[in-house]
C-alpha cells in the first residue's frame, strides 16, 4: 500500500501520526523553494545564437541576418555543435536593436577562434557612439591592435572605458565571458573560465539605447556593423541579464549554454506543492 492509500484508509490515529511529520516535511520543502525563489543569483537567458547552420536565436526572439558568413565550420567543443566562419573583410551578423540585449547587468558568453591579431577586430558589438564621440554607450569585445582581448564599455561621456585582458591566442578556440554588475559597478573579463581582468568603479557602463538604438553585431563593429571585421570562427554566443559568477561561467564553458530558471518558476512550484497538500488533506 502506498502513502496516499495509507492516509486515506488508515484509522484516524494512524493518519494523524503520519500526517503531522509529513506536513512538517512539506512545509520545510516549500520554505526552501520560496527562499531559493527570492535569490538574486537566478538569471534569465536573453538570447542564444548557436551559429550551427544559421543566425537564428534559439529562444526565438532575436534572430540575426547574416552576410558573407559561412556556417558548418568545426565547433569549439562537442557540446557546441558547429561554428560560423567570418572572413575579416565583410562578414557580419546583424540583430535588430532590442532593449533586452542591453540590460543594466549582463553576461556575454561566446567561443572565438581568431585568425590573427592585427588591428581592432570585434567578435561582438552593441554600441552607440553618439555623434562621433559626444557620448558613448554599450559594450564591445575587441581583439585589439596590441594583440589582446579588450572589453570596452561606453559610460555616457566622451571616450570608452577599457578593460584589457591577456594576449589573443590565434588558431585555437578560446571561451570568453564579459560581465557587468550594475549593483557593484564591476566589469570583468573571463578567459577560458578564469577571471582575467576586473575593475570596480562608478559610471563604467551606460547601455546602448540610452540615446540612440543601434543594432547588435556578431563578427564586426562600429554602430552600423560596417567595420572592425573579425577574422576567424565564432561559436555559441549567449546573453544573460545578470553578471554570472565564475562557477556559472566555468559550467557554461564545460557543459554549454542552458536556461537558468527564473525566480518565479521556483515560486510557482512551491505554491503548486502547497495546493496539492491542501487538496490531499481535504
Amino acid at each position: 500500500m502506498n502513502l496516499p492509500e495509507i492516509l486515506l484508509e488508515s484509522p484516524s490515529q494512524t493518519q494523524e501520526g503520519i500526517r503531522e511529520p509529513l506536513m512538517k516535511g512539506i512545509l520545510r520543502t516549500i520554505g526552501t523553494l520560496l527562499l531559493l525563489a527570492g535569490q538574486p543569483m537566478q538569471a534569465e537567458l536573453v538570447a542564444h545564437w548557436p551559429l550551427d547552420s544559421n543566425a537564428r536565436d534559439l529562444l526565438g526572439n532575436h534572430h540575426g541576418q547574416d552576410s558573407a558568413v559561412t556556417f558548418g565550420a568545426d565547433g569549439a567543443a562537442g557540446h557546441t555543435g558547429t561554428a560560423a566562419e567570418f572572413n575579416g573583410s565583410n562578414s557580419t551578423i546583424t540583430v535588430p536593436f532590442d532593449e533586452a540585449l542591453n540590460p543594466e547587468s549582463f553576461t556575454l558568453s561566446m567561443w572565438v577562434n581568431a585568425d590573427s591579431t592585427g588591428g581592432f577586430a570585434s567578435p561582438v558589438t552593441s554600441r552607440d557612439d553618439v555623434s562621433g564621440g559626444v557620448s558613448t554607450h554599450g559594450y564591445i569585445l575587441y581583439n585589439d591592435n596590441g594583440g589582446n582581448w579588450n572589453f570596452w564599455t561606453g559610460d555616457g561621456n566622451p571616450g570608452w572605458d577599457t578593460l584589457r585582458g591577456p594576449a589573443v591566442s590565434t588558431n585555437t578556440w578560446t571561451h570568453l565571458a564579459l560581465t557587468f554588475d550594475a549593483a557593484t559597478g564591476t566589469k570583468s573579463l573571463f578567459v577560458d573560465g578564469a577571471l582575467a581582468a576586473t575593475e570596480t568603479a562608478a559610471a563604467q557602463y551606460s547601455p546602448n539605447g540610452t540615446v540612440e538604438m543601434e543594432d547588435f553585431h556578431i563578427g564586426s563593429g562600429a554602430d552600423n556593423g560596417g567595420s572592425f571585421f573579425f577574422a576567424g570562427n565564432i561559436d555559441d554566443v549567449a546573453i544573460f541579464d545578470t553578471a554570472l559568477d565564475g562557477a556559472a561561467i566555468q559550467d557554461i564553458r564545460a557543459n554549454g549554454v542552458t536556461v537558468i530558471p527564473e525566480p518565479t518558476s521556483l515560486g510557482l512550484l512551491a505554491l503548486a506543492g502547497l495546493g496539492m497538500f491542501g487538496r490531499r488533506r481535504s
